[in-house]
């Protein structure tokens, strides 16, 4: 892949552009139709959502524009999350993103989280915590949330910039290769920046998150009506109001109402007052609420044809991606349907696709050790580097300057080697008995096949005897029958010889007789 292509700018010759049913029926972006859906609808959204503000205003009116300061330092954080820094990134002029790293690990492949709404880079924290010894790991705050820079413009939240953000932070992280793990919005931004810019992604874990043109294309009516807020959000003010009013009292519905709210986790306990201070701390950051707000209208005003799409956008979201790719949905998701993977394997025939029964939109707060499960297993069976394959202890021992004197880190060296030899050959007795068993089983599926193209054989020479037999006894018969036919009419032939040979006899004995003497 060229240094164009990477910076994504593509050449013709290295894009796959999806010729498959999944992309070719979708219009993007939809133009003049959506616009009129859009307008027809937006009515009715604001009334509803001036209804539900009018209504906590009355039930409350002294609390409703209340906020109070909240702490934002380390202090705060649980101690798992020990040893956290955030860090700097200059993605643009006058745009600088924030990610929480424990420390840069360049012996080790780069994982980098992306979160969605209302979130930021804490919602990472049980993957952060349990992958952070055998990764480089890196959370970001999106463009416009918590720390992180806040553009003007609606315009400044395209997939154009949300894209590019990703690769910048990669770039200043001194990488030219990435594995992305992403949720929600995240997640859409994950699957276009994989289509951008595929020579840098190498893996892409998504959290549901749909691919933008199989949500289009996928779209029912019940996806339609659970995306209704989608045009709340495209009012100005309002939808500002409803998730700041009463100290942002959303988040508390939302994190905490596990049993109440069906838009809640459903796994009680999956977030903790503590765990509400920081993402109302992050939310509350001046310009935060109607930054993360600007994501759906910008996308929604592109679907409108009101903004252009940027032409690298629409050739990503049309690539076919040759890369391992992960999705995890829960069953219970209140705001995307599952059939919005309906065809994703015609964008990514490397996917592998995990529901979790008992998990709702928010998937790392409702099922954090499942999900650790299930990225443990994908990364060490798509790896891209051997220290993947030696497993967790031995990775997180193997780092170099992370341990005491340089004896125990060589004898830690020398025991992740022998383990790492262990674990090839254990992978290689494994791969010769799956070779093995392979054969046997192909043997065996041989031998059967044999056994009934014999019996058919023997079956259908059966058959053709017995037509033989059949067409050699009614042969006999015939030639039989013009036998005695044969014989019938000799047997005449010769009866009629005799009488014709005997009344010859008669005929000249007759003649030689003497004649009588006459009487007087």
């Amino acid at each position: 892949m060229s240094a164009a292509a990477c910076n994504g700018v593509p050449g013709a010759s290295e894009v796959e552009i999806l010729k498959v049913r999944a992309a070719r029926a979708v219009r993007y972006p939809g133009g003049l139709r959506s616009l009129v859906l859009m307008a027809a609808l937006l009515p009715l959204a604001a009334l509803t959502l001036l209804a539900m503000l009018l209504r906590d205003l009355w039930r409350d009116p002294w609390s409703f524009f209340s906020s109070r300061p909240r702490r934002t330092d380390l202090a705060d954080l649980p101690p798992e999350l020990a040893g956290i820094q955030p860090v700097g990134f200059d993605t643009e002029p006058g745009v600088r993103l924030t990610g929480w790293t424990f420390g840069p690990r360049p012996s080790r492949p780069l994982l980098l989280f992306l979160h969605g709404f209302p979130e930021c880079w804490y919602s990472w924290r049980d993957q952060l915590a349990h992958l952070k010894d055998r990764y480089e790991v890196v959370a970001l705050d999106m463009r416009g949330y918590n720390k992180s820079s806040k553009p003007a413009g609606i315009a400044s939240y395209g997939l154009d910039k949300l894209t590019a953000d990703v690769a910048a932070v990669v770039a200043a992280l001194g990488r030219d290769r990435v594995t992305l793990v992403a949720h929600d919005w995240g997640g859409a931004i994950a699957w276009a920046v994989a289509g951008r810019y595929p020579a840098m992604v190498e893996r892409l874990a998504v959290l549901a998150a749909p691919h933008w043109l199989l949500y289009l294309r996928n779209i029912t009516a019940e996806q339609a009506a659970r995306s209704y807020y989608f045009l709340w959000f495209l009012l100005p003010v309002l939808p500002e109001l409803l998730l700041l009013h009463t100290d942002a009292a959303f988040l508390e519905a939302l994190w905490l109402g596990a049993g109440k709210n069906e838009f809640s986790p459903r796994r009680r306990g999956a977030c903790t007052p503590q765990d509400v201070e920081i993402y109302k701390a992050a939310l509350q950051e001046p310009g935060s609420v109607t930054a993360a707000l600007n994501y759906y209208r910008a996308t929604l005003l592109t679907e409108a044809g009101l903004l252009q799409p940027h032409p690298e956008v629409v050739a990503a979201l049309r690539r076919r991606l040759d890369i391992p790719v992960l999705v995890v949905w829960g069953k219970h998701d209140h705001a995307l349907c599952l059939s919005n993977n309906i065809d994703i394997d015609q964008v990514a025939p490397r996917v592998r696709l995990h529901v979790l029964p008992d998990a709702s939109h928010w998937v790392q707060a409702d099922a954090p050790e499942r999900l650790n499960a299930i990225l443990d297993e994908w990364l060490a069976d798509n790896p891209v580097s051997p220290a993947e394959a030696v497993g967790p202890a031995a990775a997180a021992g193997a780092e170099p300057g992370q341990q005491g004197n340089g004896s125990g880190l060589q004898q830690r060296g020398a025991a992740a080697a022998a383990a790492a030899v262990a674990a090839a050959a254990k992978s290689a007795g494994e791969a010769a008995a799956e070779v093995a068993a392979g054969v046997t089983a192909r043997a065996a599926e041989v031998a059967a096949a044999a056994q009934v193209k014999a019996a058919e054989v023997a079956a259908a020479a059966q058959v053709k005897a017995a037509e033989v037999a059949e067409v050699a006894q009614a042969t006999a018969a015939e030639l039989v029958a013009a036998a005695q036919t044969e014989a019938v009419e000799v047997a005449a032939a010769a009866q009629a010889a005799v009488e014709t040979v005997e009344a010859g006899v008669r005929s000249r004995a007759k003649k030689q007789q003497p004649a009588a003497p006459a009487s007087e």
